[in-house]
């Protein structure tokens, strides 16, 4: 596994950065906008990112890690 600014990719890195989720339920609707909404995602996002390569697990186990609260 490679090591992107702490993360495992790039991909999973980027929705951390565009997103800065604030708790799990942030990271579940950003995935559901991103799976269900492909189209209509900001075209940086599209253009530089592959969505299968976002590791979601990951993020979710950054607020796991954190008591749920990212800051």
């Amino acid at each position: 596994m490679s090591d992107y600014n702490g993360w495992s990719n790039r991909e999973t890195w980027l929705v951390n950065v565009w997103f800065n989720p604030g708790s799990a339920s942030d990271l579940d609707a950003i995935k559901d906008m991103i799976e269900t909404d492909y189209d209509n995602l900001p075209d940086y996002m599209r253009d530089f990112c592959s969505i299968e390569a976002i590791d979601w697990q990951e993020l979710a186990a950054h607020f796991e890690e954190e008591g749920d609260n990212h800051e």
